[in-house]
């Protein structure tokens, strides 16, 4: 009975203080994992971009889009990222061709005891001309 007793009464002890154990306070902040600027080819910020992305392989499910051109990416998710970027932007004078660009990015996002740490990236996007040929002789493209 007494070994019982004294195994209880030293589990239920607090820690010493030199024991290396610390309490840590984390707050109730949802912090985003990346923020990704984007721009077109003027450097004039883009709001409408096909976002897609893994961390650990693994599909991600978290993506913002705000109007400065700014991509968020995950969600106190921290690990490899690979991050893939689209865009598509018209031309004034021609319905048949569009810029596209492209961007691939990878990283690494680390986090402490409580959070992500939130890196800011640029997305230096890779632009091609994309044109359609019409087959319908009536179509504005051909």
């Amino acid at each position: 009975m007494f070994t019982l007793f004294w195994t209880w009464f030293v589990a239920c002890q607090p820690p010493e203080k030199d024991s290396g154990f610390e309490s840590v306070d984390c707050s109730a902040d949802f912090r985003s994992s990346a923020i990704i600027s984007v721009e077109d080819k003027d450097g004039a910020p883009l709001s409408d971009v096909s976002v897609t992305y893994t961390v650990d392989g693994i599909d991600g499910e978290y993506v913002e889009q705000w109007q400065n051109g700014s991509v968020v990416v995950g969600g106190e998710e921290a690990g490899e990222f690979v991050v893939n970027l689209y865009a598509e932007i018209p031309f004034e004078n021609d319905p048949c061709c569009w810029d596209i660009g492209e961007a691939a990015l990878e990283f690494t996002i680390e986090a402490d005891e409580c959070h992500v740490i939130t890196q800011e990236l640029d997305a230096n996007l890779e632009w091609s001309v994309m044109c359609a040929d019409a087959v319908d002789p009536d179509a504005e493209c051909g």
